[in-house]
């Protein structure tokens, strides 16, 4: 199985407090410094123990002094009462220094052969402070053959003889709370972690950094995780490293994040993104919790600065940034970015961005430059909304024809609301209508059909029947114009019949040869006689077909809504953002 990469604040979780997973690194001396003395004594000076770095050597210049356990405490602090002088045997002194030869040499194996044959042959006949000693020893061998139960009996046989002075017991109740740690024993580790800082406190020690970040992590590791119980612990550590530490700073952040203190962890991002300016991470999340706190405007600068830093880099977080352009109404500069990232491929050409990008377009009042992003995005599509978009562009940038083509398509496609079919089917009815000219019945018939089809819906109902009672005056108008143009002509068609039929009678009296010519022009225009009642066909009583109400318990009795052939959008609504969380893994 392929292991995850952890998340940032467990990268040296246990790094600089003693405990790390590099093996150069993890010798445990956990014991004392051993000295041989002249006569073959062999004395055991307890200074703090410590995890020293392999590669360390003991020379002779550590050897002899018959040094109390004061020599731990830190220069200035007040002397500790004096235990009784601590002395191995001499047998068990000069074998413990050979096995810790082994050990700086690399020798572990060998090592540990030696220390457990030294207890099997002595251990029940040693007193206490050998004992402790012996185990100690043991324990840092196990640990760096990576037995960490193995070290953590030994190191906790070593601490119940409670042989050894305070301080190195208490630093071996740190090594074991670190230990617990290791083997995800997260509730031993707190318990364990608690007493030394207690007792570290109490005896006025310094409590290393590392200690508190080590108790906030196991609180957050354990199950439940107690977020709120981590906070002290992790405001300690975060307060207490003398230089910042980035896993400290993404543990506290995660906290605070997950205990919902906004305030707080506005603050500490804004000092991360100080201290690690190339962290897109931070940016975002810094971003995103502004939103939450709705410091929009402080949201959108944090956004912008990365992104010309040439941190933001996702398709999300552009996406946010070009809403945040659309909501402070500079629509023009959120579409070329949008344009220019989906240019480079960064934000890709979806149904959904490209309707954005429209949308910025139009809001920007550029129509022609929506026009073909609308195309695209509609022909993407298999729902007619977009088509819909694109009929009130193409309306509103006055292409009357692809506007009707747009608008049909809308419709054929469905997959609408009731209100937006209802708007469609209007603004169809105005695309049509448009492209009519004086006299051109048959194509304002057409826009009536689109106009009766909309009074189906409420929420065009009141101006679809204005533009059906218009459309049936403007043909009434006509009507009567074509009847009086008519009458005027059937006057003067009967007038031009009895001059000819006078002038044909004149043409017989005078005996003319033309006479023939005028009868059959008199024929002709009596036949060409017109019936002035007749109304032009494609016209129904009244103008046209009549309006259809909404038939009876229809749901589509939604809120009326005004027809929006301007197909302008109004500034983007407040990106609406949850603040980005840390993702523990």
């Amino acid at each position: 199985m392929e292991r995850r990469a952890p998340p940032s604040w467990e990268v040296g979780l246990v790094q600089g407090g003693n405990m790390t997973d590099d093996r150069k690194s993890r010798l445990f001396l956990a014991g004392a410094m051993f000295a041989l003395a002249s006569g073959g004594f062999v004395m055991l000076a307890t200074p703090s123990p410590a995890f020293a770095q392999r590669g360390s050597t003991l020379d002779s210049r550590e050897y002899g002094d018959d040094r109390d356990s004061t020599a731990t405490m830190q220069e200035g602090e007040e002397e500790q009462p004096q235990r009784r002088s601590q002395q191995l045997d001499p047998a068990n002194a000069q074998r413990l220094l050979k096995i810790y030869e082994l050990m700086q040499a690399d020798q572990y194996q060998a090592a540990l052969a030696e220390l457990n044959k030294l207890i099997a042959e002595r251990g029940e006949s040693m007193k206490p402070y050998d004992k402790a000693t012996t185990y100690e020893l043991r324990g840092s061998v196990k640990y760096n053959l990576d037995d960490y139960r193995g070290a953590l009996r030994d190191f906790e046989t070593a601490l119940g003889t409670n042989a050894l002075d305070p301080a190195r017991n208490n630093q071996l109740r740190y090594f074991i709370a670190q230990l617990y740690f290791q083997l995800e024993d997260y509730a031993a580790a707190i318990r364990g972690l608690n007493e030394w800082i207690r007792a570290a406190q109490a005896a006025g020690q310094t409590v290393d950094p590392n200690a508190y970040y080590l108790l906030a992590a196991a609180y957050i590791k354990r199950q439940p995780a107690d977020y709120r119980a981590a906070k002290d612990p992790a405001e300690r550590a975060v307060a207490g490293a003398p230089t910042p530490k980035k896993n400290y700073y993404d543990l506290l952040n995660l906290v605070y994040s997950e205990t919902n203190d906004g305030a707080k962890r506005a603050a500490l991002l804004e000092k991360m993104i100080n201290l690690w300016p190339g962290d897109r991470a931070y940016w975002t999340q810094l971003s995103a919790l502004y939103a939450s706190l709705n410091r929009d405007g402080e949201a959108f600068s944090v956004l912008e600065v990365a992104y010309r830093a040439g941190l933001i880099t996702k398709e999300g977080d552009i996406l946010t940034l070009v809403q945040y352009y659309s909501f402070y109404d500079n629509p023009y500069r959120g579409a070329k970015l949008l344009e220019r990232e989906m240019a480079t491929g960064t934000v890709a050409e979806t149904v959904k961005n490209l309707t954005l990008l429209s949308q910025l377009w139009s809001q920007a009042r550029e129509h022609k430059r929506a026009i073909p992003v609308l195309e695209k995005a509609s022909r993407l599509s298999d729902k007619g909304e977009l088509a819909y978009r694109l009929g009130q562009v193409l309306l509103a940038d006055e292409q009357y024809a692809k506007s009707e083509a747009a608008l049909r398509a809308a419709l054929a496609k469905g997959g609408m609301t009731a209100v937006q079919t209802g708007d469609c089917h209007l603004l169809l009815g105005t695309a049509i209508f448009a492209q009519a000219g004086p006299g051109d019945r048959a194509i304002r018939s057409r826009a009536r059909e689109a106009f009766v089809r909309a009074t189906n819906y409420p929420n065009v109902s009141v101006q679809a029947r204005q533009w059906v009672g218009y459309i049936d005056e403007v043909n009434r108008v006509e009507e009567l114009q074509d009847t009086l143009e008519c009458q005027q002509r059937e006057e003067a068609r009967i007038a031009d019949v009895e001059r000819l039929k006078q002038g044909a009678q004149v043409c017989r009296l005078q005996g003319r040869n033309d006479c023939d010519q005028i009868i059959a022009k008199l024929r002709e225009i009596e036949n060409a006689k017109e019936d002035c009642s007749t109304p032009r066909s494609g016209s129904a009583p009244g103008g046209g077909a009549e309006v259809s109400p909404a038939p009876p318990g229809s749901a589509l009795n939604e809120p009326d809504a005004p027809a929006t052939p301007d197909a302008t959008p109004p500034p983007a609504e407040r990106p609406k953002l949850e603040a980005e969380k840390p993702k523990p893994e």
